[in-house]
């Protein structure tokens, strides 16, 4: 019953993480910090410049298996979380 209440039990990084990740996909935008980032992304291979930021998608994802992997998490909790942090970041951002 523990191991459920614990999965159930949302966590408040759900709603930071899509906020960090539109907040570091707005900072690679013209005339932003992280302007030159952005642009060093559109000259390099589109396979491997989406995930570092060129789709906001894409690099949502990554934030998150990164954070859970350095912070963690429990996988069972991530698998349940991911597609929850996903979801907002799409309602909230498209």
């Amino acid at each position: 019953m523990d191991l459920i209440a614990n999965l159930v039990n949302v966590d408040f990084i759900v709603l930071i993480l899509p906020m960090m990740s539109f907040m570091l996909y707005d900072f690679m935008q013209p005339e932003m910090v992280f302007e030159k980032y952005g642009k060093w992304l559109q000259t390099i291979n589109p396979f491997i410049a989406k995930p570092l930021g060129l789709c906001l998608k894409c690099m949502h994802i990554w934030i998150c298996i990164l954070f859970f992997v350095f912070f963690g998490q429990d996988f069972y909790k991530f698998i349940l979380l991911l597609p929850v942090s996903y979801l907002i970041l799409l309602k909230l951002y498209y």
